[in-house]
């Protein structure tokens, strides 16, 4: 026998009182969370919906209390609607599923504002994206350092594309012969260049810090992510490789940054061993010298320290890397001089230890002291040329440099004078 449904609570004699004193208090509840997400749809389709989570605490955490209940009592009409055929003008159906189909907007849109900050697992309730919302809106980054936080890196490309600060690499420091020749024409391409690029590069600052990675576009808020977070594939390079995607306990998107490769590779050198938490200590390795130099008529990079000298061919960034870290990688627009400059962070035994892994994944080359002999009499910064046999390693050493360059030769064992 087929079932037939109760009567219309209305037509039954029913008042609306008396349809809601049966619902045992969850008609009000229901009410009232009308209410509720009605101001938070309000708040977060606002352009300062920041400002407006934080000005009202209370707001999120009470829709997440009731966030159970409310469950229920959503259930409870639509189950008794279905079964005993109520009108659809009845005033607590009409809100249920009003309410229903505005948590359905929410959830789209606070969704959409969380990744703004992060990324959003696809089975995250309204609450959940709620909560991770207000959570990450409170705990606002900023860009100081922290007690015991030491500056790694730092780029602002509001100057230029290359325009670099910090302690990671000093004007020309380890720098090819192709980017040493870029400020030249920066001043000459950049006065014309600049009004039409300005929306694309000149976007902002970047920092790597020992646990963070900050940045600060011109417009738009300052965005983190804690080194330790970032996931194995969490660094994505955007298209063009002008930007970066970094992906961790928040989420960061730089762009216009014409050498988001290099930051890419520093940031797997610094989220990852040997050189994870490396930088804490503040103290970089003094007794070493990096510079261009050729090898014949190779070009590429020299690593002085005091037991000798080691020589890796330009264009071997990406092999580099992999050394240190043991793992392949992806990035190719990068050259080893920044790797090696990172490797300062490591104490003396250790840095020697990576140096000695990319020499040989680079088909470069490694000197001893014993062996070599400094040709001394010219300025370091003119040219520092070192003997072995028949082959000469010839280089440049930068002004920031030199005084490094000057210790490490004068206890070379076998320093001797130019020959004239």
């Amino acid at each position: 026998m087929a079932e037939h449904p109760r009567p219309n609570p209305l037509s039954a004699g029913l008042s609306v009182a008396d349809v809601e004193r049966q619902l045992e208090g969850r008609a009000e509840l229901i009410a009232t969370a009308r209410r509720q997400h009605a101001e938070l749809e309000s708040l977060l389709s606002g352009r300062r919906w920041r400002r407006g989570l934080l000005r009202k605490p209370e707001l999120v955490p009470a829709l997440v209390a009731r966030a159970e209940a409310l469950r229920e009592a959503l259930e409870r009409v639509q189950r008794r609607a279905a079964t005993e055929a109520w009108s659809e003008e009845l005033p607590v159906l009409r809100e249920a599923r009003e309410l229903s189909a505005r948590r359905e907007r929410l959830t789209g849109l606070a969704r959409r504002r969380l990744e703004v900050l992060a990324v959003v697992p696809a089975h995250l309730s309204l609450e959940e994206v709620l909560t991770r919302l207000e959570a990450l809106v409170r705990q606002r980054p900023s860009w100081e350092l922290n007690p015991g936080e030491v500056l790694v890196f730092e780029t602002d490309t509001r100057r230029h594309p290359r325009g670099r600060q910090g302690e990671a690499l000093r004007p020309g420091e380890g720098l090819s012969l192709r980017q040493r020749a870029a400020p030249l024409a920066r001043s000459v391409l950049w006065p014309v260049v600049r009004p039409l690029a300005w929306p694309f590069l000149g976007s902002g600052r970047l920092r790597i810090t020992s646990e963070r990675v900050l940045w600060r576009p011109v417009f738009g808020e300052l965005q983190e992510v804690r080194l330790g977070t970032i996931a194995e594939d969490g660094l994505q390079l955007a298209s063009g490789s002008l930007g970066l995607r970094v992906v961790g306990n928040r989420l960061l998107q730089t762009r216009g940054m014409t050498d988001a490769e290099e930051v890419a590779a520093l940031l797997e050198l610094h989220r990852q061993a040997p050189l994870r938490g490396a930088a804490r200590s503040g103290v970089r390795l003094e007794s070493v010298a990096l510079f261009p130099a050729k090898l014949g008529h190779l070009s590429g990079h020299a690593v002085l320290r005091p037991q000798g000298v080691s020589f890796i061919p330009e264009g071997q960034g990406p092999r580099a890397l992999s050394a240190v870290t043991g793992k392949p990688t992806s990035l190719r627009g990068f050259d080893a001089a920044p790797v090696l400059e990172s490797l300062r962070w490591l104490p003396g035994a250790e840095f020697d230890a990576c140096v000695a892994r990319v020499v040989e994944a680079t088909g470069g080359q490694s000197w001893a002291a014993g062996e070599t002999r400094y040709v001394a009499g010219t300025p370091v910064w003119r040219e520092l040329r070192l003997v072995r046999g028949g082959d000469a390693l010839v280089g440049k050493v930068e002004w920031a440099q030199e005084a490094a360059a000057g210790r490490l030769l004068r206890e070379w064992p076998q320093a001797l004078p130019s020959q004239g």
